[in-house]
């Protein structure tokens, strides 16, 4: 299989770091007693510090041991970052823009803010890729010339590709904890065991998504057999 698929840097790390700048020096702007502004500021800097300290845990902890433990080096850091995005910073996101719309201080300008609100949905697109091309290379590892057998590959591939196993490689690997999401949550209903163990299978697809398109089909199949198989 071919690759043809690239996604160019947007500066994921970079840009909120400039919004968490520039939010701070509108904190410092505030005048005294206009504690609703300052509230709501202070606000955004939680939502936008979790973010980059998640980064910072990602790019110093995370990525140097899916590195050893997939033996290979990702090219641009980013790629990770945006496989472990969730839609829910979207919101946030479009609460700063407005926050910042007219404002000379704006550090973005419209398609940096659109850039960044659409990261946890190009997460997903990762997780779609990866679900795609993972089924194929599973169905190519585990490949028997005999017509008689496949049967049995049908239901092995499944029990590889299935959200359970998938989340359990996921908690191998430590992805949820990793993954970028608002800091407060707007919904406070605990999810549903099926619901989590979906996440963290659609998790491990990103990343699966990340080496097809960073290193092509033929890596990715030499990485099937580190899925625990059931």
């Amino acid at each position: 299989m071919e690759k043809k698929l690239k996604w160019n840097a947007i500066g994921f790390e970079r840009k909120t770091q400039k919004l968490c700048d520039a939010l701070k020096k509108e904190l410092e702007l505030i005048p005294e007693g206009h504690t609703r502004d300052e509230k709501k500021i202070k606000g955004f800097l939680d939502e936008i510090n979790y973010i980059l300290e998640k980064m910072q845990r990602i790019n110093e902890i995370l990525i140097p041991e899916l590195e050893k433990k997939l033996r290979l080096n990702f090219p641009v850091p980013e790629m990770i970052y945006i496989a472990l995005s969730r839609p829910s910073i979207r919101s946030e996101l479009e609460n700063i823009q407005t926050f910042f719309e007219g404002k000379n201080s704006n550090p973005l300008n419209e398609d940096d803010y659109k850039e960044l609100a659409s990261t946890g949905d190009a997460g997903n697109v990762l997780a779609l890729i990866g679900d795609a091309v993972l089924d194929l290379a599973v169905v190519e590892s585990l490949w028997d010339s005999s017509i008689a057998t496949v049967g049995k590959l049908t239901a092995k591939r499944i029990d590889i590709v299935s959200n359970q196993n998938l989340a359990e490689v996921c908690d191998e690997w430590k992805l949820f904890e990793y993954k970028l999401e608002r800091f407060r949550q707007p919904s406070k209903i605990q999810s549903k065991p099926e619901t989590i163990e979906h996440e963290k299978g659609t998790l491990v697809e990103a990343i699966y998504g990340v080496i097809y398109l960073e290193f092509g089909f033929e890596k990715l199949i030499s990485l099937v057999p580190l899925i625990k198989y059931p």
